[in-house]
């Protein structure tokens, strides 16, 4: 504030990102309503129009008024960051990862930079380089939360425990983005037939929310799933149909050959087939309510 009481824009800013950290959204909307009506072309007070649209979950508004401090303003780091991470929220990845590497070019030190980056190439499935990623934003920095973050995540994938102070579920607390990212990421380890790491990160979501029924359940099918007793239907798990199909050729298969190999083996091939059929029907489901029952579900 200056000697005549006008505020100025730096003034604004400063007031906005003190309320937009508590939380006090529509206070912030208010005053930036203020603020812009006096400038309406500075970059900061656009920037935390933009971040008030994010937070309230306006992904497109955000990207639009972000595009145009840019144009403004190229250089722009707060807006340049926030833009990678609007255009996640929007599923357009590969935008969100043309930005981070540019931003990368200009600050190659900047360890959330590559947190980041990691937590992107965990939501494309890359998760070897996500994991090189997080350990590089770590080495960067190791008090940064979200190189903290995906660096437990990749962890958890490993089955490694770590000696963090923190759970992975409290620093998602902090980094919403995650949260998504941890749900997608536990689907494409489902289909990779990697049940026990999807078991792990699952746990950390019901952590997240101890009052889901959705999260309690999937820890409870990730239970079954990575169940020693499962393992011989690891098969039929992870190709589905195709391992059904190739279990009925096999059958074909081993009812005509067995009895040339080895006479009289044909009833003791066919048993054991029937056996194997009926414990994939039958076992699962029985399993899986008795976890249910023991979760109290």
């Amino acid at each position: 504030m200056n000697d005549g009481g006008v505020i100025t824009a730096r003034g604004f800013a400063q007031q906005l990102d003190g309320l937009i950290e508590r939380k006090r959204y529509t206070h912030a909307r208010a005053l930036l309503a203020e603020a812009l009506g006096q400038y309406p072309d500075d970059s900061d007070l656009s920037y935390a129009s933009a971040l008030l649209d994010f937070l309230s979950d306006d992904h497109q508004e955000s990207r639009t008024t972000l595009q145009r401090v840019l144009m403004r303003d190229p250089d722009h780091f707060a807006a340049r960051s926030l833009l990678a991470v609007v255009c996640q929220g929007l599923d357009d990845l590969e935008q969100s990862e043309a930005v981070l590497l540019d931003l990368l070019k200009d600050y190659p030190e900047a360890a959330q930079l590559y947190a980041r980056y990691a937590m992107l190439m965990y939501r494309t499935m890359h998760v070897d380089k996500a994991k090189q990623l997080a350990r590089e934003a770590l080495r960067l920095d190791p008090q940064d939360e979200l190189a903290l973050t995906a660096c437990m995540i990749g962890d958890m994938i490993d089955g490694r425990g770590g000696d963090e102070k923190e759970t992975l579920a409290a620093l998602m607390v902090r980094h919403p983005e995650s949260v998504s990212t941890a749900h997608m990421l536990i689907r494409h380890l489902i289909s990779r037939g990697r049940y026990g790491a999807a078991r792990r990160i699952a746990i950390e979501l019901l952590k997240l929310e101890p009052s889901s029924q959705q999260a309690l359940s999937l820890v409870i099918e990730l239970d079954a799933l990575s169940h020693w007793s499962m393992l011989p239907l690891w098969p039929l798990n992870r190709w589905g149909w195709a391992a059904s199909a190739g279990l009925w050729v096999m059958t074909l298969l081993l009812l005509n050959l067995a009895p040339k190999i080895v006479p009289g083996s044909s009833a003791s091939v066919s048993f054991a087939l029937l056996g194997y059929c009926a414990y994939s029907w039958i076992y699962p489901p029985l399993l899986k309510r008795w976890l249910k029952r023991r979760a109290g579900i």
